[in-house]
């Protein structure tokens, strides 16, 4: 599959002054004080204010000192904006440093996840470099404190940026250069927003900020559309667009509004009465869920470390390197922060996790490695890189040994905690509910019916991650992501409500989870989830959960207002 070249562009902050006064400041010679970032498929990424992105070329930084070739990437646009995504936590404008944590770090781990292969060593070598010097210590205050204003200012954007051959998304945006794609969007998008625009047009720039803050609102529920007629005159000839900023409005297919003037106002007026109309509301939503939806959407995970010295102790026989290196990147990360914390290497940890488990059958030296892979697995790094691993061949041989009723339950245990751990990753949760559901739902569903307690704590957690990324995918998009697990996993809920005794926090887990699955779900009268729910009664389990001394009534109450809704 032919991929999108990938670019390092090179920038010097010092704008040459670094290569002429360096000896003199600090008693080194130094080229260039360097700033870069990655080029993709005709999108400039960088890190600065967060992760920021531009047309290549047009940031503030100005034009590139270097441009270097790093190779293709054949990876799928979805799994790259996924990455990218999960980067944010890791790369946030707050996290900034221009010695410790900068630019280049981040364009060295996209390009890593690009294309596999490091950035120049002089570059990310630099600030080490610098610092090793006496004047470079004592000066590091100074340096930072001019230049993090450089570094650190928000990404200039005048206007639509380099058209790519195709429509291409950037900030919930498409850009779009001929007259089929623009008729193919229309057609087959529910809701359409087109911006007809100039590169020439300055009252079109009054309007860009507007535009682009409605698409990150409603980009969801509408599809907006830039076009710029300079690029596209037979765009501009097909819709008769005489003057700049235009806007036209569709319902699918059919227009809806157009109008002409750069006034925000009444564009994010329009655009308003546009999402409004195209997405009628819920009869859900005339429903007051506080304690339901007021439920943080965070995953639920699990933490805690283990005593990592006791663990490699009692596992000493196994005498394994990488076991030693994850051991070491967890303590350095609880110790220092994800930044300070080299990954391992990870296939190398994948593998010698399947090895264990096929070489272990009883599974008593399969819990402690299973629970040192649970810890490293809160690191979105972590679950970021099995998202790309082939077949998820590691974590499909530990859930179908954590399913076998012989094992110790503990293993069971780890295992349902290492899952709930994995949706710290934006990456690689579509994948984990989806590629991976079967076994999700088998694991949880079965484990929900456990004889103990914090095994069923364990897969309430689970059960509640998975609905509560099923509910943010309804809401922001209109996807049914669950369908096909779903059934399995409401059957599993409403039983595992029945049959709760113990533990109050389960039942709240599984309540909660019941009504996030059931909230908004489309085709009320005909769903299959309601038609379940009545067969097995589930508002007479619900209604005798809500006076049991371990109830939680408001929770009950809610979900059994969800559940009057059929």
């Amino acid at each position: 599959m032919t991929g999108f070249p990938v670019q390092l562009y090179v920038y010097d902050l010092s704008k040459g002054l670094a290569r002429q006064m360096s000896m003199q400041f600090i008693g080194k010679h130094i080229e260039g004080v360097w700033h870069t970032s990655v080029v993709y498929n005709r999108v400039e990424y960088y890190y600065g204010a967060g992760i920021q992105t531009s047309s290549p070329g047009s940031t503030h930084h100005g034009q590139p000192l270097e441009v270097v070739e790093m190779g293709e990437s054949s990876l799928p646009q979805d799994i790259v904006l996924e990455y990218i995504e999960s980067l944010k936590e890791i790369y946030r404008p707050e996290n900034y440093d221009l010695f410790m944590h900068n630019c280049n770090n981040f364009s060295q781990d996209l390009c890593q996840f690009l294309v596999g292969k490091d950035i120049p060593a002089h570059i990310t070598g630099l600030p080490q470099e610098v610092l090793q010097t006496p004047f470079g210590q004592m000066l590091r205050p100074m340096i930072e404190q001019s230049l993090r204003p450089i570094t650190t200012a928000p990404s200039v954007r005048t206007g639509p940026p380099v058209q790519p051959t195709v429509a291409q998304p950037l900030h919930n945006v498409l850009y779009v250069t001929s007259v089929t794609q623009l008729e193919d969007i229309i057609k087959n998008n529910h809701c359409v927003s087109v911006f007809f625009t100039s590169s020439t047009c300055g009252p079109c720039r009054i309007a860009y900020p507007k535009y682009d803050e409605l698409a990150e609102r409603y980009g969801s529920k509408c599809t907006f559309v830039k076009v710029d007629i300079n690029q596209a005159y037979e765009i501009a000839q097909r819709w008769q667009i005489t003057a700049t900023p235009t806007f036209h409005t569709f319902i699918d297919g059919d227009k809806l509004d157009d109008w002409k003037g750069a006034s925000p106002p009444t564009l994010e007026s329009n655009v308003n009465m546009l999402i409004q109309i195209a997405n009628p509301p819920h009869p859900h939503r005339k429903l007051m869920l506080s304690n339901i939806l007021g439920t943080s959407s965070q995953p639920i995970t699990y933490a805690r470390i283990p005593p990592l010295d006791k663990i490699v102790t009692k596992l000493g026989d196994i005498e394994d390197p990488i076991l030693s290196r994850v051991v070491t990147f967890i303590k350095e990360r609880e110790a220092h922060g994800a930044r300070e914390a080299p990954l391992p290497d990870l296939k190398l940890w994948a593998a010698f996790v399947r090895d264990r488990i096929q070489l272990n059958a009883i599974g008593d030296h399969i819990f402690p490695i299973i629970d040192i892979f649970r810890v490293a697995a809160i690191d979105v790094r972590v679950g970021s890189w099995f998202a790309e691993e082939s077949d998820f061949k590691t974590l499909r041989s530990v859930i179908k040994f954590a399913s076998d009723d012989q094992k110790p339950y503990q293993v069971r245990l780890v295992t349902l905690q290492l899952l709930c751990n994995l949706f710290t990753s934006h990456l690689f949760v579509p994948h984990l509910c989806q590629e991976l559901g079967p076994e999700l739902s088998q694991i949880a569903t079965s484990s929900l019916l456990d004889e103990h307690s914090n095994v069923r704590l364990a897969a309430s957690s689970l059960a509640f991650n998975i609905t509560a990324y099923g509910q943010c995918r309804r809401a922001e998009s209109g996807e049914e992501v669950l369908a096909d697990i779903s059934v399995e996993l409401l059957v599993a809920m409403i039983e595992g409500i029945d049959r709760e005794t113990e533990s109050g926090q389960t039942l709240s887990r599984l309540l909660t989870a019941l009504g996030l699955l059931l909230y908004c779900a489309p085709n009320i009268q005909d769903s299959e989830l309601f038609a379940i729910c009545d067969s097995l009664e589930a508002s007479k389990i619900v209604k005798a959960k809500r006076d049991a001394p371990i109830a939680v009534k408001a929770l009950c109450d809610e979900v059994i207002l969800l559940l009057t809704q059929m």
